[in-house]
C-alpha cells in the first residue's frame, strides 16, 4: 500500500489528480481491459509499475543495479506512451525549468554533458566506503536526488523519477523504505525552493533538513500506520464476532485482505481468495451491512467497495508528525 501511496503522491506533485481509491480502481480495471480510460491513472499505475520493477533489480543486485540501464528503463516504463518525452532515452537538446526558457527559474546543463554527468550520478549511487569511513545513505540519497534534478536528463518525467531513486537506494542499502513522496508533496513548495536553493546558490542546508524531517516523518508515521491499521482490524473481528459470523466464513478471510487491499470487487476478492463469486458477493454485502466497506459509485464498470477506515488511516497524521520533525530540528538548532 504503502509504494502505491508513493505513486499517487508523487505523480501529484507533477500535476496528475488520480487519488488512492482511483488508482486501485484503475489497476483492478486496468487488468480487465486493454483500453485504459483514464490518463491520469494509467500514469500513476505506471509509477507503480516502474518502482516494482527498481525495487526487483536492487532487491536481486543490490547497489550494482543502480546505473544508467536501470534509470533509463525505470523511465520508459514510467513515460510508456508518452511519445513526446522519448521514454528510456536521454535527451539530446536542451530543456529548463519554467514557462519559456528566457524566464526559466532553471537551465540544466548542455545535452552533450548529460551522459558523463551521469556516469558521475551513477558512481554516488553505487558508492563503496574505503576502510572504516562510510557516508550514510540517509546523506548520500538527498544528495544524488539533487545531483539528478540538476542534471534534469530527460526532456519528461525527471521529477518523478529521481523520486523513485530515493526508496531505491535504501532498499539498495539493505534499509527499510522510507516513503518521501507523500510528505514532500506536503511540503511541496519548501521542496521545490530547497532544490532550486542548491541549483542556483549551492546552499545546501534547506534540502538536508527538508529531506531529513520527511524521513524521520516518513519512519514515525509508518510505525503508527501499522498500529492504527492493527487496531482496524481488532475492531472488525469484535464485530464480527458480535454478529456471531462463523470463524471460517469467507467474510473473516475478506476483512484480514482490507487491510492491505482496501479498495475491491467482488470479482477481485474471489480472486485473491480462491472463493466461488456468491460467496464473495455475500461477504461484500455482509461488510456493507456492518458499514466495514462501503460501495464507490464513481465507477460504472464495476461494482466498487472501500474501506474508508483504511483510505483515511494512510493519510491521518501526516501533517502533525512533519511538524515534531520540523520542531525536533529546529531544537536541536539544525
Amino acid at each position: 500500500m504503502l509504494n502505491r501511496r508513493e505513486a499517487v503522491d508523487s505523480s501529484q506533485i507533477e500535476g496528475t489528480h488520480t487519488g488512492f481509491d482511483g488508482l486501485l480502481i484503475h489497476e483492478i480495471e486496468a487488468s480487465s481491459s486493454s483500453l485504459p480510460e483514464d490518463e491520469d491513472a494509467e500514469e500513476t499505475l505506471s509509477y507503480v509499475r516502474a518502482f516494482m520493477y527498481g525495487i526487483k533489480e536492487v532487491t536481486d543486485r543490490g547497489q550494482s543495479a543502480l546505473n544508467n540501464e536501470l534509470i533509463n528503463q525505470i523511465h520508459s516504463i514510467l513515460m510508456k506512451g508518452q511519445i513526446r518525452a522519448t521514454p528510456g532515452i536521454p535527451r539530446d537538446r536542451q530543456n529548463y525549468i519554467g514557462t519559456r526558457l528566457e524566464t526559466a527559474h532553471y537551465i540544466p546543463p548542455p545535452a552533450d554533458l548529460v551522459p558523463q554527468l551521469l556516469d558521475d550520478l551513477v558512481s554516488l549511487l553505487q558508492y563503496e566506503p574505503e576502510g572504516v569511513k562510510e557516508v550514510s545513505v540517509l546523506m548520500r540519497a538527498p544528495i544524488a536526488h539533487v545531483q539528478f534534478e540538476a542534471i534534469h536528463p530527460f526532456l519528461d518525467g525527471n521529477g518523478r523519477t529521481g523520486r523513485l531513486l530515493l526508496p531505491l537506494m535504501l532498499y539498495a542499502a539493505g534499509e527499510p523504505p522510507l516513503h518521501l513522496a507523500t510528505f514532500l508533496k506536503v511540503r511541496q513548495q519548501d521542496y521545490y525552493a530547497a532544490l532550486l536553493s542548491v541549483q542556483m546558490k549551492l546552499n545546501w542546508e534547506p534540502w538536508i533538513k527538508l529531506f531529513l524531517e520527511c524521513s524521520i516523518a516518513s519512519a514515525k508515521h509508518t510505525v503508527q500506520l501499522f498500529g492504527h491499521l492493527r487496531s482496524i482490524q481488532i475492531g472488525w473481528h469484535e464485530q464480527l464476532a458480535a454478529k456471531k459470523r462463523r470463524k471460517h466464513a469467507t467474510i473473516w478471510k475478506v476483512v484480514d485482505l482490507l487491510i492491505g487491499q482496501p479498495v475491491v470487487t467482488v470479482t477481485e476478492v474471489s480472486k485473491r481468495l480462491d472463493v466461488t463469486f456468491p460467496a464473495a458477493n455475500d461477504a461484500i454485502d455482509d461488510l456493507v451491512e456492518l458499514d466495514i466497506l462501503r460501495p464507490n459509485n464513481t465507477y460504472k464498470r464495476n461494482r466498487v467497495f472501500q474501506s474508508h477506515e483504511v483510505l483515511n488511516a494512510l493519510y491521518t497524521g501526516l501533517d502533525s508528525v512533519l511538524d515534531e520533525a520540523e520542531a525536533a530540528a529546529n531544537l536541536s538548532g539544525f
